[in-house]
């Protein structure tokens, strides 16, 4: 009903065109949508409940090495165009880049045939942000290692066998993703940045002792590592100047107006982009929510702390870009930092409110999750 009111409406609206197809489009995907909620309601939801509580109750650490890794695994098959006709997988095939820091398609080396990337002068600083952003991920899995797999006799082979497998898997599966590229140096990138985690995680040993008087202290490293990533991310490629085209370019309606890019063109993409954006601010905005919380600070105090604390680092961010050459400001990144630190702060509300309550039931025998 609501696509077919749509499709009616945009009878009047010249830029528009009405189409039947459309209408069997969108109702044919409600109707999948509503399928496979159907089945995760009945089957998967439990399944996942189990084991969230099950993390959540023995191993918290590696509860949020699971969640990272689901969530970038979800980020590399985006926007979840899968294609395996010989020839778009061919097409894919030829993007693909085999050669370690630089960009070479097997398209151009082979075939002939280079495509945009193979002109465009190869960019470092994406591999490091990728390394900053693992470095975290390789801290934490040397922290699963040391707490739950040490005494384990399979704790190595989890250690280094998980990253080992982990890239290149992801890389291929974006083999099938049409408008995606499967590189090399990201596989690269990734096994750097496990390797520098664990190497951090050795060398600041003495500061972890130090720091160390209880659980949640553990993650004040990580966390540190994880701001350095966010700012490097936010002011890559650090080609800063003062070019008045460049500047007002930035002042254009679109960057003004908060979701206008949104509301101008709906895509997979652009909601991968807004869901990028609320996710940087979050991790730090749920590790301080927590700690203020202990400390007895109301939740309304803490919202408008969380918020304006991520309101303020998006700002700092994306004013710098009105000064690179390349990247763009708006004013929409800057309230998607804002949202992540409220959303971070509703998440620990909601942690306090019904997770807590239910693995209290858990370990008391009351509730069995089967």
């Amino acid at each position: 009903m609501l696509s077919f009111c749509i499709e009616f409406i945009q009878l009047f609206i010249p830029e528009r065109k009405t189409g039947l197809h459309d209408l069997f489009n969108n109702t044919l995907g409600t109707w999948i949508g509503a399928v496979i909620a159907m089945i995760y309601s009945h089957r998967v939801s439990a399944i996942a409940r189990r084991i969230f509580y099950d993390l959540l109750n023995r191993k918290p650490f590696l509860l949020i090495v699971v969640i990272i890794g689901l969530a970038q695994f979800v980020a590399a098959v985006m926007p979840f165009t899968v294609s395996i006709t010989y020839s778009d997988v061919a097409k894919s095939v030829k993007s693909l880049n085999p050669v370690p820091f630089t960009y070479h398609s097997i398209g151009a080396i082979f075939f002939n045939e280079p495509n945009k990337h193979d002109i465009e002068p190869f960019d470092i600083t994406p591999m490091i942000e990728d390394m900053l952003f693992w470095a975290v991920i390789g801290y934490l899995l040397m922290l699963c290692y040391r707490i739950y797999w040490k005494k384990k006799a399979y704790g190595k082979m989890v250690l280094w066998g998980l990253p080992l497998v982990y890239f290149p898997f992801l890389e291929g599966c974006q083999l099938f993703i049409m408008g995606r590229t499967t590189d090399i140096n990201d596989i690269i990138s990734g096994y750097l940045g496990i390797a520098l985690g664990f190497f951090l995680y050795r060398q600041l040993r003495p500061l972890r002792r130090k720091m160390h008087r209880r659980d949640l202290d553990l993650l004040v490293i990580p966390l540190a590592m994880y701001l350095v990533f966010i700012v490097f991310s936010g002011l890559r490629p650090f080609d800063w100047l003062y070019a008045p085209d460049a500047t007002l370019s930035d002042w254009r309606l679109e960057n003004l107006v908060p979701f206008y890019a949104y509301f101008r063109h709906t895509s997979l993409w652009n909601i991968y982009d807004l869901a990028d954006s609320l996710c940087y601010f979050l991790p730090i905005s749920l590790y301080w929510s927590y700690i203020l919380k202990e400390k007895g600070v109301p939740y309304s105090q803490i919202y408008w702390r969380t918020t304006l604390a991520g309101f303020l680092l998006g700002a700092f961010i994306e004013l710098t870009q009105l000064f690179s050459v390349e990247r763009i400001a708006e004013i929409t990144d800057i309230l998607a930092y804002a949202g992540g630190g409220a959303i971070g702060t509703f998440l620990i509300y909601y942690h306090e409110r019904q997770v807590v309550p239910t693995l209290h039931r858990i370990r008391e025998g009351v509730l069995h999750l089967g």
